[in-house]
């Protein structure tokens, strides 16, 4: 079955998922931050949706007086409605694939690690090697060139991701560079 490379719809099949941010009252006892809603806003690149769920900016991460929480908020009201890595910081990151749904090769300056929650995710490297994993497995994604695709014909499958950035992978001297094939200007 050829892969369907659509921007899925916006209502996601398998629900929007929830993100619960803790912080500290003034005594100092653990609290929810209202800073953000719980549910997450969907967005979609070509093959797939998703969803982030924080973005730390800086490391080390400074937590006190809300600075971490106050950089993601100024943060997400300016940054571009696009599939972005970070440079230096982290993201939380949930994927959602269609049936049949796959994005291209691509590759990010970034470790990522991975973990299947609902249906299966065929992961294939440009050196032809793939995988299938099921829910529950977990990938380590260390800046190499790599696609994904639903290869279910009913079933949407989920996948969250914890994306650390990092500087590009030298191999023989050479830099592997980020390659984003949803951001080319045609």
């Amino acid at each position: 079955m050829a892969s369907d490379n659509r921007n899925n719809d916006s209502t996601p099949a398998l629900g929007i998922p929830n993100r619960y941010i803790t912080t500290h009252d003034a005594e100092g006892k653990s609290i929810f931050s209202t800073a953000f809603p719980p549910a997450l806003t969907p967005r979609g690149v070509p093959g797939m949706q998703y969803f982030e769920g924080y973005e730390v900016l800086e490391v080390p991460l400074n937590m006190t007086d809300e600075a971490d929480l106050k950089a993601f908020q100024a943060h997400s009201a300016t940054a571009p409605d696009r599939l972005h890595f970070p440079r230096a910081g982290t993201v939380l990151r949930y994927c959602d694939w269609a049936p049949g749904c796959a994005i291209p090769m691509h590759r990010t300056e970034s470790i990522d690690f991975g973990t299947v929650l609902k249906g299966e995710l065929e992961l294939t490297l440009d050196s032809g090697e793939i995988r299938l994993m099921k829910a529950g497995d977990s990938i380590v994604q260390r800046g190499t060139t790599h696609a994904w695709r639903n290869p279910s014909a009913t079933e949407h499958a989920r996948a969250v991701f914890v994306v650390q950035g990092c500087p590009p992978v030298k191999v023989g001297g050479v830099e592997m560079t980020e390659m984003l094939p949803w951001d080319k200007k045609d």
